[in-house]
């Protein structure tokens, strides 16, 4: 994408145009981007953006200017396409930004909002949001940048923006959570919930049922098994499929949950072969052990802490 903070003779203004639904954050984001340094303006319509650009004297006006746009009125999105034609026509640089949630997310903000033309009816909720998306769908189209405030916060969608403006490609770093757990005491939410409960149970096993994943007996015993490896493999795969999306959309964490009856075996030793085979591969990784931490081991065991859980082969 074409830098628009380059330079020219004209000294044309760095110019953001901020479009979306309502309640997808385009004020919190307008905000951030004034710390950053731009002219702000909010609810503006877009019948009144080409005057406001060129009011003023070149060497008066700002060098970077963010606009939120008013598109809520009748005639508010046929008038935000003919502003785009217009600007298009003029050959002038300027980036539109298009800010969405999912459905839940917008409801949820309406309804915190005390919005009085919100509907307690689902079903009506659920048509409004779908017609404002079908109505909105060939700005977003439009859009140089789309963001998804459902898992981004203000600062997130600010850096982007940002880097769209200098040119820059925005990276964002996702790494994975990986958590093991105890079925028995109730399972955690995640992006990746997966029950190794299938996997043979050292529990039973005399030698091992005082051992937890971290011990290397214990682990071997649970990734000897065929089930294990082909699971640890189906699992890389995914996760490796999951991240691009992620750090496309800005989300920080991929949260990985592995359980199993007690959370002391089995899950503990296949997060531990997860998070190193996801290692070796480049991926920042944080492993957790919730009923190790909480001291909830079979039979008071407290195993001996090694680590000790081998990568696939």
């Amino acid at each position: 994408m074409e830098a628009l903070m380059a330079i020219d003779e004209k000294r044309e203004p760095v110019v953001v145009l901020l479009a979306g639904y309502r309640y997808a954050g385009r004020s919190l984001v307008l905000q951030r981007l004034e710390l950053a340094g731009y002219t702000c303006v909010d609810n503006l319509p877009p019948g009144l953006v080409p005057g406001y650009l060129e009011h003023g004297k070149d060497d008066q006006r700002p060098s970077r200017i963010a606009v939120a746009l008013d598109t809520n009125g009748e005639g508010g999105i046929a008038a935000l396409s003919r502003l785009l034609d217009r600007l298009d026509g003029q050959g002038r640089r300027y980036g539109l930004v298009f800010l969405e949630a999912g459905d839940s997310a917008l409801a949820e903000r309406q309804a915190a909002a005390d919005d009085v033309s919100a509907t307690n009816d689902h079903d009506g909720l659920q048509a409004t949001l779908q017609a404002a998306r079908e109505s909105m769908a060939p700005i977003r189209e439009r859009a140089s940048l789309v963001l998804d405030s459902s898992w981004m916060s203000p600062l997130e969608e600010r850096d982007r923006i940002l880097a769209m403006a200098e040119g820059r490609q925005h990276v964002a770093l996702t790494f994975v959570e990986l958590m093991s757990f105890g079925y028995k005491f109730g399972a955690p939410t995640g992006d990746i919930v997966f029950d190794a409960r299938f996997i043979p149970n050292p529990y039973y096993v005399s030698n091992l049922r005082a051992l937890t994943g971290l011990d290397l007996a214990c682990a071997g015993y649970v990734l000897a098994n065929d089930g294990a490896i082909g699971a640890l493999e189906a699992l890389r795969s995914l996760v490796q499929a999951m991240l691009p999306s992620y750090s496309s959309q800005g989300r920080r964490v991929l949260k990985v949950r592995i359980g199993c009856t007690g959370g002391q075996h089995r899950s503990v030793a296949m997060a531990e072969a997860l998070a190193q085979a996801l290692r070796s591969e480049g991926c920042q990784c944080v492993v957790r052990h919730r009923e190790m931490e909480a001291g909830r081991y079979a039979d008071g065991a407290q195993g001996t802490g090694k680590p000790g859980a081998k990568a696939m082969p």
